[in-house]
């Protein structure tokens, strides 16, 4: 493209410019935003920039990088020192609460009161979106939906609310990975006697735009989430000292403790006969079931909502050859990795069809969301395989699954976002 254009008769004014804005403005206004709009603007940029670029092996990115770096203002390291907010205070690993997944812990030692992870907020005015209907196809093949709710969507879980009012502020940072904990009696003790070591406040300096959406009505902030405004900020802060590899939690509040505990006592698993079927929690099957070949699951088949998942890495056709049944040795394909790993990388169904030793299977790699043809395996280590939830019964789609908000304390949350009788 550069030689193109420093080597062409083409003459590339103002007006072609103009153009090519107009052109990128259908896909993407904010794309069309950084294209200089004069050719003189044009060439001092890319001019400013060329010789510095000039690792970028092909023309198109250079250009792109030289114009995109005309757009962005250079911030020296005093200036980020006094300026910036840190995003990497936490890192998520395995929690130290029993079954509950992922937390959040301190990368590095945090002193009290200092900010743990600053969260930018997605605000949704009307909690009612987030609700879910039942549907089903009658006897014409047409969309039926019940009057009466079936639950709510999972975001919810993620976000803060107040029980006074619709409006829900979802986190946009990594902050959505601090569990819960307190020590009032339905708080589990996790995090031991000291409770929780962080808590929320409205940003600080660092957004200057939260104090002003503070002052607005819910109708307001509709309106301005509904032009791509920037909104709401909260910031985590530590309550107390955190060592380095703590987890941190958050106090999630009394009527989220309460809502947790009636779910645990009043929730039953699915009735049989529906898509869950048997429904049988995750962590129980990984503690109790040995694995089973297809044979063997014709007698004794595993829950409705449980397959079996195999760590391998894509069939590649070069290179290895199958033996005379079709099978591929398993260790051509098997590569390092840790099951235990909260992220599960080249993870496939399969199924499981002949066990060769005491430690070794023959399995079926299934591929049909890929399009693919399935691939055969032998010799295939037992602790390359797990068991692991079907799609679309997971706690995301389990009718009667929890869903609250993480409580704002009433102190924090403005007046004018609270429902009024007449709105209730």
């Amino acid at each position: 493209m550069r030689d193109t254009y420093l080597n062409s008769t083409f003459e590339i004014n103002d007006e072609v410019i103009s153009l090519f804005i107009h052109a990128a403005r259908v896909l993407d206004d904010r794309v069309a935003s950084l294209i200089p709009d004069t050719r003189t603007k044009y060439e001092a940029a890319v001019k400013k920039h060329l010789d510095e670029d000039s690792h970028y092996a092909d023309e198109d990115s250079l250009y792109a990088m030289a114009i995109a770096k005309s757009t962005v203002v250079n911030r020296g390291v005093n200036w980020i020192k006094e300026n910036g907010i840190c995003m990497d205070n936490i890192l998520p690993g395995k929690s130290t609460i029993p079954f509950i997944g992922q937390g959040a812990f301190a990368k590095r030692f945090l002193v009290e009161g200092s900010v743990v992870s600053p969260a930018p907020l997605l605000q949704i005015t009307n909690s009612d979106i987030m609700l879910i209907y039942d549907d089903n196809d009658d006897e014409n093949d047409e969309f039926v939906s019940d009057n009466d709710p079936s639950g709510m969507q999972l975001l919810v879980n993620y976000c803060f609310g107040h029980k006074d009012s619709k409006l829900l502020l979802c986190p946009q940072s990594n902050a959505i990975l601090i569990n819960h904990c307190s020590s009032r009696k339905n708080g589990g003790n996790y995090c031991g006697a000291e409770g929780p070591n962080a808590k929320i406040r409205w940003a600080s300096g660092w957004d200057p735009d939260t104090p002003i959406w503070l002052e607005m009505s819910l109708d307001q902030m509709s309106a301005k989430s509904g032009e791509k405004s920037r909104g709401l900020s909260f910031e985590v802060i530590a309550t107390r000292d955190i060592k380095t590899g703590e987890e941190i939690f958050l106090d999630y509040g009394p009527n989220w403790e309460d809502a947790w505990e009636l779910h645990r006592n009043e929730w039953k698993p699915p009735n049989e006969g529906t898509k869950f079927g048997n429904y049988t929690p995750l962590h129980s099957v990984r503690s109790n079931f040995l694995f089973r070949t297809i044979d063997e699951l014709k007698k004794k088949p595993y829950p409705d909502n449980i397959i079996t998942a195999c760590y391998w890495y894509e069939y590649k056709e070069e290179g290895y050859n199958p033996d005379e049944r079709g099978y591929y040795m398993a260790d051509d394909y098997i590569s390092e990795g840790n099951l235990d790993s909260l992220y599960f990388t080249h993870l496939w169904a399969c199924d499981i069809l002949e066990k060769t030793t005491v430690t070794h299977y023959e399995v079926r790699i299934i591929r049909e969301e890929e399009g693919l043809d399935d691939v055969l395996l032998t010799m295939f280590p037992q602790e390359s395989i797990i068991f692991t939830i079907k799609q679309y019964t997971t706690d995301q789609f389990l009718p009667g699954a929890f869903r609250h908000y993480i409580e704002i304390e009433d102190s924090m949350f403005p007046e004018q976002w609270k429902m009024s009788y007449d709105d209730a």
